[in-house]
C-alpha cells in the first residue's frame, strides 16, 4: 500500500487515539483482541510494541474487559507508530490537525479538500480510493423522532432525556450523579437492549458509589430479545442456556450468538438480571420486554428521575461530491436505519449503489458479515467488533485498494487518501 501512496488525515494532534479514552467505561472488547494487532510472522516497528507497559497491561487482560482510557493510551502508541512508518516513506504523508471536508469523484478517482486546522491553508489530494474512518455520534435530530409506545421521547420526557453517550463522555457520570443526589430511591431508565444499553446499566451500578439504587431502581426497556454470547453450544447448555437455534450459531466458529450475543461486564449483568448460570441475583435492575402498546413502560418512564436514550449511532461522515460538485445523497441519510457500506465495506448512495473507489469502516457504518466472515445467520443490525476491524473487514478494504489499477481511472501518481479515524464509543468483540 505504501509503493502505491498512502495519506492519512486526522483533525488530532496525534493518531490512532480518536476519543476513546476520554470515555468512563470498560471495552467490550477483551484485552487480548486489542494487542492481537501486534501479531506478525516477523519483527518490525509494530510488533516490537508487544513488549511495552501498556500492551503487556492490555495483554494480561486476556479474555478480561480492559478500561477504554488503557485502550486509547494504547491506540496512541499504536498511532504514534504506524505515523512513523508512513511518514517515512517517499509515497506516504500524515496530515494531523486537518480535516476533511469534502470528496469529490473525478476521472483519475478522487480529490480530497483538506483543511490545515492551525492556518485554515487549504489543499487537495488526489487519490485512486478513498476509505472512510471518521467515527459516529448521536444526531439530536434522530433522537427527536424516536418514539416508544407510540409517544414522541423528547415530548414526553423533556429535559430529564439524555443519550448514553452523554454518560460514557468525560464528567458524564459526576452529572448523573448530581441529577440523583438526594433522592432516597432514585429511578432510572434506559431505553435499548444493545450493548450500550447494558454499559450504561453497568456504569450507574458500578461506578456511583453515592448513589443508592434499590429493587427495580433502574429498567431497561429492550425491544428485540437479550441475547447472550457462549463459545460453543456446550458451555451454554451446560449453564442451562437454550434460548437459540443452529441459526443462531456462527458455522465457522462455533460460538453461540456471535455477533447478537452480550460480552464480558455487559454479558455478566444481563445474566445476573436474568438468572442465567447460577449468577448472583442483580434485583437493582429490572428488564422490560418493550411492546406496541405498552402503558406499563410509559408508566415508568413518566415516573423515572432520568431517562437514556441508549438506541445506537450514526455514522459521521464527510461530504460526497460528483464530478460536477454536486452533492452526493448517501444511503445512510436516507434513515435511521439504514447502512453506510455494503458487505464489501463500499460506500452506498440513495439508491443503494456502491460508489467507486469510496469505501466506510468502523462504529456505525453498518457492515453485516456474511459467508467466509462467519457470524450467526439470523443476526440483525451491525457487527462493530474490533478483532473484525483488524482482519477480516479491514483485509477487504486492503485487498481492494490494492486491486485497484490506477490506469483504469488515468489517476498514474494519484495518493490513496485515508481520512482518519476519531473512535467515538465502546467497541465490542467480534471474535
Amino acid at each position: 500500500m505504501l509503493a502505491k501512496g498512502v495519506a492519512i488525515v486526522d483533525q488530532a494532534d496525534e493518531l490512532g487515539a480518536g476519543t476513546i479514552g476520554n470515555h468512563c467505561i470498560n471495552s467490550d472488547s477483551s484485552g487480548r483482541t486489542f494487542v492481537d494487532c501486534l501479531l506478525g510472522p516477523n519483527e518490525t516497528e509494530l510488533t516490537k510494541l508487544a513488549e511495552h507497559d501498556i500492551a503487556r497491561q492490555l495483554a494480561a487482560a486476556g479474555d478480561g474487559a480492559v478500561a477504554l482510557r488503557d485502550a486509547g493510551r494504547f491506540l496512541s502508541l499504536v498511532g504514534g507508530v504506524m505515523r512513523k512508518i508512513v511518514s517515512a516513506h517517499e509515497r506516504g504523508e500524515v496530515l494531523l490537525r486537518h480535516k476533511a471536508v469534502s470528496a469529490q469523484q473525478t476521472a483519475a478517482g478522487w480529490q480530497v479538500k483538506v483543511v490545515d486546522m492551525t492556518t485554515g491553508e487549504e489543499r487537495l489530494l488526489t487519490a485512486s480510493n478513498v476509505v472512510t474512518a471518521t467515527g459516529a455520534h448521536q444526531p439530536l435530530e434522530r433522537l427527536a423522532q424516536e418514539t416508544v409506545g407510540g409517544f414522541n421521547l423528547m415530548e414526553r420526557c423533556g429535559d430529564r432525556l439524555i443519550q448514553s453517550g452523554d454518560v460514557f463522555s468525560q464528567g458524564g457520570l459526576d452529572s448523573i450523579a448530581n441529577r440523583l443526589a438526594g433522592k432516597d430511591e432514585p429511578r432510572v431508565v434506559i431505553i435499548g437492549g444493545s450493548t450500550s444499553a447494558a454499559a450504561v446499566a453497568h456504569a450507574l451500578l458500578h461506578r456511583l458509589p453515592q448513589i443508592t439504587f434499590k429493587a427495580g431502581g433502574l429498567t431497561m426497556l429492550h425491544r428485540r430479545p437479550l441475547r447472550i454470547f457462549y463459545l460453543d453450544r456446550e458451555s451454554a447448555l451446560a449453564e442451562g442456556y437454550d434460548e437459540w437455534t443452529e441459526d443462531d450459531v456462527c458455522p465457522i466458529s462455533g460460538r453461540v450468538f456471535r455477533f447478537a450475543g452480550f460480552r464480558l461486564d455487559s454479558r455478566e449483568l444481563v445474566m445476573q438480571a436474568r438468572g442465567i448460570g447460577g449468577r448472583p441475583p442483580e434485583p437493582r435492575l429490572h428488564l422490560h420486554h418493550l411492546q406496541d402498546v405498552d402503558p406499563a413502560a410509559m408508566q415508568m418512564i413518566d415516573e423515572a428521575d432520568l431517562v437514556i436514550s441508549a438506541l445506537g449511532y450514526r455514522p459521521r461522515g464527510i461530504p460526497v461530491l460528483d464530478g460536477f460538485g454536486a452533492p452526493i445523497r448517501l444511503l445512510s441519510e436516507t434513515g435511521p436505519q439504514q447502512p453506510l457500506v455494503d458487505g464489501q465495506c463500499r460506500v452506498l448512495d440513495a439508491s443503494g449503489q456502491p460508489i467507486d473507489g469510496l469505501f466506510g469502516i468502523g462504529l456505525a457504518a453498518g457492515f453485516v458479515p456474511r459467508g467466509a466472515l462467519g457470524g450467526e445467520l439470523s443476526f440483525r443490525g451491525q457487527a462493530n467488533g474490533l478483532w473484525l476491524w483488524q482482519h477480516d473487514v479491514g483485509a477487504l478494504i486492503v485487498d481492494a485498494v490494492i486491486r485497484t489499477d490506477p490506469a483504469s481511472r488515468q489517476s498514474q501518481g494519484s495518493v490513496d487518501a485515508v481520512i482518519g479515524a476519531r473512535q467515538l464509543a465502546t467497541v465490542s468483540e467480534g471474535e
